[in-house]
């Protein structure tokens, strides 16, 4: 062992330390120039995974139809009422201007909206809403509380607040999105109109984004600070803050450098890259320092110390970067490409600071004064006498201590049984947040802003989607979905017929029907085909009459009642009779779906985790005993954190099924450093007691200060505004603390008891 800790000294000099500094300073120049280029994105489709049948068949759809979410919604409130003149004027020009602006296809709005009326001497279109006068606005409003179609999509049910919808041009960029929004921003502030909410994918998508900004940078400052705070509180000096978070900062600036390079967009995960990297990587470098401060104050030169830091410290570290990066790489098995490249990228990332923490650190260590004082005991630190008595009250209650860790467990067990994965679409959103209260006003006057959409599929080529048949299957599922469904604002062929139907019998509410024989039904499709234009019926049906869409909107109530109420829906259908076969599609089908595939994607990582840090330790440790031993510690937190879950109504989705892994595989570092120095202390001939005892003290400070880093590091996540990242910092801190005392409380008492060696009792005599 002296050979080998000879041969790491004679490598430990100057000349070497400066060379490594040039090196890495070069690499960094390389990497910090691409900085200026990062961006940032969020694509909700970015979510779906990729090997799903059900995408490609949404594809297939969009292809026909185009977007389900390409809508930017106008809502205008008064609490007066929205039938006044003024009112309603400006409403019709603030659409007049937006049917104008660049990537704006169509606007509909209550007050350019026509009824149309055929007569024996040509087809008369009626507005809906007159303004040429107060005089007419009475009845125009009686007309529109009697047509179910207008009132339900256009108004309020208390007729406070109006309603427009603008269609985008489909898969509009970033930057398009935005100068929409802007556009349509600044005509909305010209209209005069005291109370107008937005709603739609290219609003969220904007404000999202701002958030990202500021949190990335909030984050990485809160990070810096709360590190720097606890590395005074553990070495006492400036020389123990800047060195570390120097180190672990360039950590971060190579990730970040490298992924601006590959052109890679941070996203609503990835931008926590910065915050977990410096969390994380500042365990290897706590390590380090800590035994480096042992060997000088136990009277080594600079060079010997740090050739034991490597002998000793070298392998745990490495084995605890591992299963860290493990914890993330596991990630990469869902088919969700943001959670690929987060695991990936995080993986990466804990490896580069594993690496700079051996190169870089010691490289400084070298040429910088020493930090502390040579020849001074070990008892002499403020953490010995705590650590030593926290060991032997574990061996007093070493009967008592597993009970009660056996006890919670099966309890959480239990509790985790009632856990359920639910989802909503702006579930990331805090509640106070103006943009969601907007959502929320929408979800409350006009039944929701949640895209229902459902594919209606014939494989005969004699038939078609306007044979009498199908319509009839259609209006029967229409009614049941706005009845049950609470599916508001249909569209379809079917009602497109009924429509059309209404129009050649006056106007006639109860004319609304589909007719009762083919003939009259050739002679209304004819008429709506006149009546619609290819626009309309282009995005309800395909040219070939083989394929047609049913849209409408709905309130989000989340995934888990969504898939529920979506079982009905396949129970109604498997009894209709009509050639065609109707399957539901659309984003937000997607993601309910999703969600409830992936989770469960994700808790198998979980168990890939297990699978391969358990092997790991099994090949470096040699003893199934030892490796059984390991795990154990760390399967309790996870339990400990499903049971609080269940108990605080914290759902099972993609952003907290995440956590498990990613908590598993940072815990478990604590575990590999006590059970790495009780090998090297065993080696020495110690009794099994007695090298627990001195694995504890002498390895306990640098644990329990890296958990307490961790832990602030993560803790600081639930000043976040989106709830995925809240959730990571809350359950990953709680995690890591219940982790930390597991491995101070029952780990050496199940050393003690399980693995072969002398009794417990016998550590009193070897001090």
């Amino acid at each position: 062992m002296n050979d080998l800790i000879d041969r790491i000294e004679a490598l430990l000099t100057p000349r070497n330390a400066r060379l490594t500094l040039l090196l890495i300073g070069l690499v960094t120049v390389l990497l910090a120039l691409p900085l200026r280029n990062v961006r940032l994105d969020h694509d909700f489709e970015r979510f779906f995974p990729t090997d799903d049948p059900e995408l490609d068949r949404y594809l297939t759809y969009r292809a026909e139809f185009g977007y389900d979410n390409d809508f930017l919604l106008i809502g205008v409130a008064d609490e007066g009422g929205v039938f006044q003149l003024d009112l309603l004027r400006r409403v019709d020009s603030l659409a007049g201007t937006l049917a104008g602006t660049t990537d704006i296809r169509t606007v509909l709005s209550p007050t350019r909206l026509k009824d149309p009326r055929v007569t024996p001497v040509g087809v008369f279109e009626v507005p809906w809403l007159r303004l040429e006068a107060d005089s007419t606005l009475a009845a125009d409003s009686a007309r529109i509380w009697g047509d179910d179609r207008i009132r339900e999509g256009f108004f309020a049910a208390d007729g406070r607040a109006l309603l427009m919808v603008a269609q985008t041009e489909p898969g509009l960029s970033k930057e398009r999105s935005d100068a929409v929004l802007a556009a349509v921003e600044q005509a909305v502030a010209r209209s005069g109109l005291r109370d107008v909410r937005l709603g739609g994918r290219i609003h969220g998508q904007y404000w999202y984004i701002q958030k990202m900004q500021r949190e990335l940078v909030l984050f990485t400052c809160i990070s810096i600070a709360l590190l720097s705070i606890f590395l005074y509180i553990g070495f006492r000096t400036a020389w123990g803050v800047l060195v570390p978070v120097g180190v672990v900062g360039l950590t971060v600036l190579w990730q970040v450098g490298g992924l601006a390079l590959l052109d890679k967009p941070l996203s609503v995960l990835t931008m926590l890259l910065p915050t977990i990297l410096f969390v994380v990587g500042m365990s290897d470098v706590v390590h380090i320092v800590e035994r480096y401060i042992d060997g000088l104050r136990a009277g080594l030169s600079k060079e010997r110390a740090l050739a034991v830091t490597y002998h000793e410290v070298g392998l745990a570290t490495f084995l605890t970067s591992i299963t860290t990066a493990i914890g993330f790489a596991t990630l990469t098995t869902s088919s969700i490409p943001p959670i690929r490249d987060f695991g990936l990228y995080t993986a990466i990332g804990v490896m580069l600071a594993f690496m700079l923490a051996f190169t870089l650190l010691p490289a400084i260590l070298l040429l910088a004064a020493t930090p502390v004082s040579a020849a001074t005991s070990i008892q002499a630190s403020t953490w010995y006498r705590p650590l030593h008595r926290l060991f032997q009250w574990t061996l007093r209650h070493r009967r008592a201590i597993p009970l009660v860790f056996l006890a919670f467990g099966v309890a959480s067990l239990g509790l985790i049984t009632q856990l359920k994965v639910d989802n909503f679409l702006l579930e990331d959103w805090p509640e106070d947040d103006p943009q969601k209260q907007d959502y929320y006003w929408f979800e409350d006057h006009f039944g929701g802003v949640r895209p229902f959409e459902m594919e209606v599929r014939l494989s005969d080529s004699t038939a078609s989607v306007w044979d009498l048949d199908v319509l009839r299957d259609m209006e029967r599922l229409e009614d049941w979905l706005h009845e049950e469904h609470g599916i508001r604002a249909i569209l379809s062929p079917a009602a497109v017929v009924r429509s059309a139907n209404q129009a050649m019998n006056a106007g006639d509410p109860a004319s609304h029907v589909l007719p009762e024989d083919t003939t009259e039904l050739r002679r209304l499709v004819k008429r709506a085909m006149s009546l619609g234009g290819a626009t309309l019926l282009g995005g309800i049906a395909s040219d070939n009459g083989h394929v047609a869409r049913i849209s409408g909107r709905m309130r989000d109530e989340g995934g888990y009642i969504h898939r529920q109420r979506d079982r009905d829906l396949q129970g109604l259908l498997v009894t209709l009779k009509s050639p065609a076969v109707f399957k539901q599609t659309g984003m937000a089908y997607l993601i309910d779906l999703n969600n409830e595939k992936l989770s469960g994607q994700l808790i198998g990582g979980l168990a890939v985790a297990f699978v391969l840090i358990g092997g790991i330790m099994a090949w470096v440790f040699g003893n199934w005993r030892m490796t059984l031993i390991a795990m154990v510690p760390n399967v309790f937190p996870l339990l400990f954190i499903g049971g609080i879950m269940a108990l605080s109504g914290i759902d099972i989705k993609v952003s907290t099924a995440i956590i498990f892994t990613i908590a598993f595989g940072i815990a478990v570092d604590d575990t590999i450093h006590l059970l790495g120095k009780l090998r090297i202390e065993l080696k020495k001939g110690r009794t099994l007691p007695y090298a627990m005892k001195r694995s504890v003290i002498s390895t306990g400070k640098a644990v329990i200060i890296t958990s307490i880093m961790l832990c602030s590091g993560f803790i600081a996540l639930i000043m976040s505004d989106f709830a995925s990242v809240f959730y990571m910092g809350l359950l990953v801190s709680l995690t890591l603390a219940l982790a930390v005392l597991a491995d101070l409380l029952l780990l050496p008492v199940l050393v003690v008891r399980f693995l072969p060696g002398k009794r417990a009792q016998e550590v009193q005599e070897e001090r």
